[in-house]
């Protein structure tokens, strides 16, 4: 028996409604801590990431385990654009693989500055979760961008931060980001 994208049954991770604003508001604050600063590297990232969601579960919007995984989907995303940008030298659009003038121009600035920036060292990141670093999984939250159904390859345009859903041709559970080199 193989073991394809759409056999595989994934224990959806459970969010609040607000999970999508929580992870808004970490990217919101790791840009606003880093903004101006000299030192930009990835540890320094990961460790603004760590301090504002600790701001975050003070605010007693949602349980450790949660926060623990919307940290995890922030450190994926930046660190997917910044290897994209590193390996391409291609900038915010064409990682979204679409126009950034329908996605909210502060989540753009804020994506753009952190990754391009610190020139995110990709390797650094391990995610430890049940399914591949790179994909993406229905009930993950999951910021902007394209992704691309890995059962059948339907794509799914995210113009906000929004948690994910299974796709909705197959009912596949997961998703790999569809970055393209932009072309003028």
């Amino acid at each position: 028996m193989s073991d394809t994208s759409s056999d595989r049954k994934p224990d959806r991770p459970e969010h609040s409604a607000k999970a999508p604003e929580i992870y808004n508001r970490l990217l919101e604050r790791v840009y606003l801590s880093v903004e101006g600063l000299e030192e930009k590297s990835w540890p320094f990232i990961k460790r603004k990431i760590e301090e504002a969601a600790e701001v975050e579960l003070a605010a007693e919007e949602m349980t450790r385990e949660e926060m623990d995984l919307l940290q995890a989907y922030l450190k994926r995303d930046l660190k997917d654009l910044g290897a994209f940008a590193h390996k391409t030298g291609e900038g915010l659009a064409a990682w979204l693989k679409f126009d950034l003038n329908v996605l909210e121009q502060r989540v753009a600035d804020m994506l753009g500055s952190l990754a391009d920036r610190t020139r995110i060292d990709y390797t650094e990141l391990q995610q430890r979760l049940d399914h591949g670093p790179e994909d993406y999984l229905a009930g993950e939250v999951a910021g902007v961008g394209t992704l691309r159904c890995l059962d059948c390859g339907s794509l799914v345009s995210l113009h906000r931060t929004a948690v994910l859903e299974p796709c909705h041709d197959c009912g596949c559970h997961y998703f790999h980001r569809d970055s393209r080199i932009w072309s003028s």
